[in-house]
């Protein structure tokens, strides 16, 4: 059997054995975003997670083998560098920008992977037989996907997060950065 998988504008062809570097290095191309090195980290981070949730929701049966793989020198590795830079340059320290990518791919893995799960987990029959969970089902508005909500909670809530340690050390340049940001948001949504 021979599936073909369109990856980076190429198609791959995976028949039992496949060949991982080549398939992971395709994927890494996909995953590749512009980062402009001078942008607001909350906007960076908003935009790497958005893509790589993206590109990855296209092909989740891949997502192991990126779990499982180191990264190359690829056009993906800039992106990493990239958001590495704006981090620093923000202010956080080495170790927490080390940990804000690792949560990027966390994010983002997850997310994939609840792209393609069911809009609605708890079947009526489920919700039948609860009270907490029922009520609270009902509270999420219908009119967004379930998986864009969860997700842009997620993001927005580790982004908040970041801010806060950042604010640790930064007081004023943090809390001037959130409400640049939060207008920027109230600006295009």
């Amino acid at each position: 059997m021979v599936e073909r998988v369109r990856l980076a504008g190429s198609d791959v062809a995976i028949e039992g054995q496949f060949e991982p570097p080549l398939i992971r290095k395709q994927l890494h191309e996909a995953m590749a975003v512009r980062v402009d090195v001078n942008a607001d980290w909350p906007d960076v981070i908003r935009l790497v997670a958005s893509a790589h949730r993206a590109s990855m929701a296209k092909h989740p049966w891949l997502i192991p083998l990126l779990a499982t793989s180191p990264a190359d020198l690829d056009t993906s590795i800039t992106t990493i560098e990239n958001v590495a830079t704006v981090l620093s340059k923000a202010g956080f320290t080495d170790r927490d920008v080390t940990m804000a990518i690792a949560m990027i791919d966390i994010i983002t893995i997850g997310a994939s992977l609840d792209l393609v799960s069911p809009q609605d987990l708890y079947p009526a029959e489920v919700l039948a037989e609860t009270t907490t969970l029922a009520r609270i089902t009902r509270s999420v508005p219908s009119d967004v996907p379930r998986a864009d909500a969860a997700f842009e909670f997620t993001v927005e809530l580790v982004i908040e997060a970041l801010g806060v340690r950042l604010n640790r050390s930064h007081p004023a340049s943090h809390d001037d950065l959130i409400r640049k940001s939060a207008a920027g948001r109230r600006q295009t949504g």
